[in-house]
C-alpha cells in the first residue's frame, strides 16, 4: 500500500562513506515514500540478543541536507513531532543526524491509511458509518492533545495540524488509529513562514481561510474533519 521500493537501486546516504542502506544503527530495508522534502524508509534496528525491531525513518533529502531554511523546517517538524505523545497519533521515537543528514525516527505502524480503506470498500459499498464516527472520533481526540499542547513554561503552543485528511489518518490491522504526518504543522512560535506562492495541505480538505492563505488556528483541523464526516454520512 506504500508503493514500497527495494533499496537495491536507492542510495539514500551517496556522500557517506557507509553502506548506502545503512543509517548509524538503522538499516534501510525499503523506501515507503519521498515529499518534497525528505525520503521515508521502512528501517530495522538491532540490538542485543537478537533484538530487531521495525521503525520508520524520515531523512531529510541529500540536496537539501545543506539548505539552513530547510533544515530549520525538518528540525522545527522534529522538535513539535517529539513533543506528541498520544494514543491516536503517531510516536516520534528518536531524532538525529549522521553524515549530515537529519532524521527522525518514528514508531512503524502496521495497517493502512483511512485513504486506502474507503478507496478499497469503493463508493457503492462503503464504511458503515458507525466505524467512521469510530475512526474520526479517535482522529479528535488526537487533535484536541495537539491543540490543547502546552509548552514547558505552561503556555499554549497553538499547534494546527493544517493537513488533516483520509491520507493522514491510519488505521492498523489491530484496530488502533492514528493521525500521521504533522510534516506542515504549525506552533504559534514557528520561526518559519510558508514561502510565498506556497499553498500546504489538500485543497478538498482546507478551511477557507487556509485556502486563502490566511492565518489558521485549531478550527481549521476541526473543518478538515468536517469534511470527512460530511463524506462518511
Amino acid at each position: 500500500s506504500w508503493g514500497v521500493k527495494s533499496l537495491a537501486a536507492v542510495d539514500p546516504l551517496h556522500h557517506s562513506q557507509q553502506p548506502s542502506n545503512v543509517l548509524g544503527k538503522f538499516k534501510l530495508i525499503a523506501e515507503l515514500g519521498r515529499g518534497g522534502m525528505s525520503e521515508v524508509y521502512l528501517a530495522v534496528v538491532a540490538g542485543p540478543a537478537g533484538f530487531n525491531k521495525l521503525v520508520v525513518i524520515k531523512l531529510i533529502k541529500a540536496e537539501l541536507a545543506e539548505d539552513p531554511d530547510f533544515i530549520n523546517m525538518f528540525l522545527e517538524e522534529a522538535r513539535l513531532s517529539a513533543r506528541l505523545n498520544h494514543p491516536h497519533i503517531v510516536q516520534t521515537n528518536e531524532v538525529g543526524e549522521v553524515g549530515g543528514r537529519y532524521y527522525i525516527a518514528m514508531e512503524y505502524l502496521e495497517g493502512q491509511p483511512y485513504s486506502r480503506i474507503l478507496h478499497r470498500l469503493g463508493r457503492d459499498r462503503g464504511l458503515p458509518l458507525g466505524m467512521s464516527l469510530r475512526i474520526l472520533g479517535d482522529v479528535l481526540s488526537g487533535l484536541h492533545y495537539a491543540h490543547e499542547l502546552a509548552d514547558f513554561d505552561g503556555s499554549a503552543l497553538g499547534v494546527v495540524h493544517r493537513d488533516v485528511t483520509p491520507h493522514n489518518v491510519f488505521v492498523t490491522y489491530d484496530g488502533q488509529v492514528k493521525v500521521v504526518d504533522f510534516g506542515i504543522a504549525k506552533a504559534m512560535n514557528s520561526s518559519h513562514e510558508t514561502r510565498t506562492g506556497m499553498l500546504k495541505g489538500k485543497v478538498g480538505y482546507m478551511a477557507p481561510e487556509q485556502a486563502k492563505g490566511e492565518r489558521v488556528d485549531r478550527r481549521a483541523d476541526i473543518f478538515s474533519v468536517g469534511v470527512m464526516l460530511w463524506e462518511a454520512a
